[in-house]
């Protein structure tokens, strides 16, 4: 006797890589950055940024094993970086060039950290006048919240950056699928 199994459309079998992307352009001034403070797409109101579909299914999971940061400026001083990733966008958020504002609460919807330190040159490549960092940290396994295929991230500063006005930050995430 046989087991027969039913199924709508192909069977999927072992993890899918997807790359999820998300950026902002940070206001116009050139005021420096302390360690932990919000780096953001505003002085007035913040927005996370949404990586859609980084999971198959609502409330699935994945593994995240790598992610660069594009920057459009390739400083004298280059950034260093944390970039949070949360399974809510329910969070409390500084305006850029602010101290973080994040819950002791909310941080426990944190799924993942990665770290764009441009100090790290083996990590870091010069493209034509624009900046690409890979993260530094190891494969983080996470999973999504009940009903959602998303994460959100906030980025803080890890040093004293100094930026451009209107400097533009895009991030890519390489996630397995499960």
């Amino acid at each position: 006797m046989g087991v027969k199994i039913e199924q709508d459309g192909p069977l999927r079998v072992g993890g899918v890589s997807v790359f999820p992307e998300a950026g902002f352009t940070r206001p116009s001034n050139t005021t420096q950055y302390t360690a932990a403070d919000v780096v953001s797409n505003s002085t007035a109101t913040t927005e996370l940024m949404v990586f859609k579909n980084c999971v198959r299914e609502p409330g699935g999971s994945g593994i995240l094993y790598s992610g660069w940061m594009f920057d459009s400026v390739d400083a004298a001083t280059n950034p260093n970086f944390s970039l949070t990733l949360f399974d809510s966008p329910n969070i409390t958020l500084a305006v850029d060039n602010a101290a973080g504002t994040v819950t002791d609460a909310e941080s426990l919807t944190a799924v993942a950290v990665l770290i764009f330190d441009a100090t790290m040159a083996e990590m870091v490549a010069t493209v034509g006048p624009n900046l690409v960092i890979v993260n530094s940290m190891p494969a983080q396994i996470f999973k999504c919240a009940p009903g959602s295929r998303d994460l959100w991230g906030l980025v803080n500063d890890r040093g004293a950056y100094t930026p451009a006005s209107a400097e533009q930050f895009r991030f890519r995430l390489g996630i397995v699928q499960d």
